[in-house]
């Protein structure tokens, strides 16, 4: 090696450019600056990530809303959206509407909401979800949910606290299925369906509970200040029901008779019911108790082997509104036709009831009963935002506050919906994503990772 190096000319070499150490040394701080202000960027896009995306999921500060003096309705209703929060997690305080919200032909994204009866809240009933959408009840004063189970039989009902988010389990006795029919303008009792469950789904998919309970089941009577149900045999098969305005009293069909009870199961007279029509379910009788308020059968009415209840069926079939009076005295409403749902009363001579006009866009009015003039209160947008943006979006097992359409009632103009925080999945795939975003920027722009 040494004789190698000795072989080498002993000229001096070249000398360098005059200014390049400086400039080689300018160039080297300049590329460490680069490489720090861009890992400096990088955490500043990781914190505005966050301040944008992860904080709104999260929403820890989410309160229910105060119960305003008067309650209202939205001038129209939000669309469908994956990042709506729920009661659970972040009860948004009394609702004035309850309803299914979705479409499954590609996939199934269907939601069970409850709108805010004193802001624009949106919150999934999660509960709902997790007993697979079975029928429920909105409380008259809208601050609680009822459901049951269309999984199979069941030994309780669950009655959801729309304002603290909190389940409570109401034990019914041994299990069997159950189909929840009206609920009393005091929020006192509840009527309902129950009967054996022959059939059995160990999937969950199979909506069959509630259609045999409507054939065969037995009417009950549930307080729900003791959680004590009475049952009444001589109702069976109770169709469906809807109590008169002093709570007192029910009316329940059984074929085509409206069966005139009290509290004790005491019948005290009947109502014929037209033929090819049923008591409109849970809002049948109006507020002054002269009449009952009908509708044509959805399907074949109580003989029909599929049920023809209309739970989970979309909103669209449109019909006449028929009235029955309960005594023989003072005139009877006019038919009030276009009505594919009675939703509840504003007054004696007042209902409201949901519509559908060619394009199926659902719509609810008040309708004045004497003279038939409707006024548009609010609608629903229906447009293709479900299913990812594939499909049209559709409104179904809709429910009202009955208690607050009866009181000062108004509409508001509906602003930017607030949803709550992010379902836990979507809120930890945004953190995810963004951690995994910045952990990338840190290692393309920390020092000593530039190529040579």
């Amino acid at each position: 090696m040494r004789d190698l190096f000795a072989t080498l000319p002993d000229d001096a070499p070249p000398p360098l450019p005059p200014g390049y150490l400086d400039s080689v040394l300018t160039r080297g701080r300049r590329s460490d600056r680069r490489r720090r202000a861009g890992v400096a960027l990088a955490w500043v896009l990781v914190v505005l990530l966050a301040a944008t995306l992860v904080i709104p999921g999260t929403q820890l500060l989410s309160r229910p809303a105060t119960p305003s003096d008067r309650p209202s309705l939205p001038d129209r209703f939000a669309g469908y959206s994956v990042l709506t929060g729920t009661v659970s997690k972040a009860p948004a305080g009394r609702a004035i509407a309850l309803y299914g919200y979705g479409n499954g032909e590609l996939f199934n994204m269907f939601q069970s909401l409850v709108v805010g009866a004193d802001g624009d809240t949106y919150r999934r009933v999660d509960a709902l979800e997790g007993r697979g959408k079975p029928t429920a009840l909105l409380a008259p004063d809208g601050t609680g949910v009822l459901l049951g189970d269309d999984r199979g039989a069941t030994g309780d009902l669950l009655l959801v606290d729309l304002t603290t988010g909190r389940e409570r389990s109401i034990p019914i006795g041994d299990p069997v299925g159950v189909r929840l029919l009206a609920w009393s303008p005091d929020g006192r009792y509840v009527a309902y369906s129950a009967a054996p469950v022959t059939r059995t789904d160990e999937f969950g998919t199979v909506k069959f509970v509630e259609p045999q309970v409507a054939r065969a089941g037995t009417l009950r009577l549930l307080e729900l200040s003791t959680g004590r149900s009475t049952t009444v045999a001589a109702i069976t098969p109770a169709w469906t029901a809807a109590f008169a305005p002093d709570s007192r009293r029910l009316a329940v069909q059984v074929d085509q008779k409206a069966h005139l009870i009290d509290l004790d199961g005491r019948e005290f007279g009947s109502v014929d019911i037209p033929a090819g029509r049923e008591l409109a379910a849970d809002v049948g009788w109006s507020p002054d108790g002269g009449v009952l308020a009908t509708v044509p059968w959805l399907g074949n009415g109580p003989k029909d082997v599929a049920g023809g209840t209309g739970h989970g069926v979309f909103l669209w079939k449109a019909g006449a509104v028929e009235f029955v009076p309960v005594a023989d005295a003072g005139p009877v409403p006019a038919t009030v036709p276009d009505v594919v749902q009675v939703l509840g009363w504003r007054s004696a001579g007042a209902v409201i009831v949901a519509t559908v006009d060619a394009d199926g866009f659902v719509s609810l009015a008040e309708v004045q009963v004497a003279t038939g003039t409707r006024q548009v209160l609010t609608r629903f947008d229906t447009g293709r935002n479900c299913e990812l943006g594939w499909e049209t979006c559709h409104v179904f097992d809709l429910h009202l506050a009955t208690g607050l359409l009866l009181s000062d009632l108004t509409v508001r103009n509906a602003g930017r919906a607030r949803r709550g925080p992010w379902p836990a999945p979507l809120t930890i795939t945004v953190c995810v994503a963004v951690l995994g975003s910045g952990f990338l920027l840190w290692r393309r722009f920390r020092p000593g990772s530039a190529k040579p």
